[in-house]
């Protein structure tokens, strides 16, 4: 699947709070700073950029990959100042399936802003691009997102022994699989 032969020109959704957009690259120094915090990160197979430079770099990545059609990473921006307070993602395309991941500065955290960001970017992969599933991976000390998916009725699934690996410090995690398919999604929202 080539999301952007299907969808076009990069999309943008807007909620009560937020503005999912295109990343740009002055939302580097801002993607830099709350990417370096320790409670952002930990869960992540990453550390984020190591450098405001590097940034600059995963923005162009990411903005490429979509040219390309392997992934849609939203910038989440506070509707109001429009300053990017997280991302949100789609990618992992097989079939009609793909993978969803999502970060958010930790200053936004518990305000239901993830909520917002995760149901416009759910009806964007079952609405339109038709895909039949969606599907997480997290590891089980990140509660946090564990409930956030179950809001939604993803399903967990079971475990992936030493399925993650750290990009970094090479440490291997097992991460839990959840899933949502598009009739559960649609049952939801009636």
């Amino acid at each position: 699947m080539n999301i952007s032969k299907l969808l076009g020109t990069f999309p943008t959704k807007q909620t009560k709070s937020i503005t999912l957009r295109k990343l740009n690259l002055e939302d580097a120094p801002t993607l830099f700073n709350y990417y370096s915090n320790e409670n952002v990160h930990r869960h992540l197979d990453w550390y984020g950029p190591e450098t405001l430079e590097r940034s600059y770099e995963v923005i162009n990545i990411w903005n490429k990959g979509y040219e390309d059609g392997w992934i849609i990473r939203f910038a989440i921006a506070d509707k109001a100042t429009d300053e990017i307070i997280g991302t949100i993602f789609l990618s992992e395309f097989v079939g009609k399936r793909a993978e969803i991941g999502y970060e958010l500065s930790e200053q936004y955290w518990g305000r239901g802003i993830m909520s917002e960001a995760i149901q416009e970017v759910l009806s964007l992969g079952f609405n339109e691009l038709g895909l039949v599933r969606l599907q997480a991976f997290v590891s089980e000390e990140n509660i946090a997102s564990r409930k956030l998916l179950t809001k939604f009725d993803f399903s967990e699934e079971g475990c992936l022994r030493q399925f993650e690996c750290h990009s970094v410090t090479g440490e291997c995690k097992d991460m839990l699989c959840y899933g949502l398919l598009h009739t559960e999604f649609m049952r939801r929202n009636e």
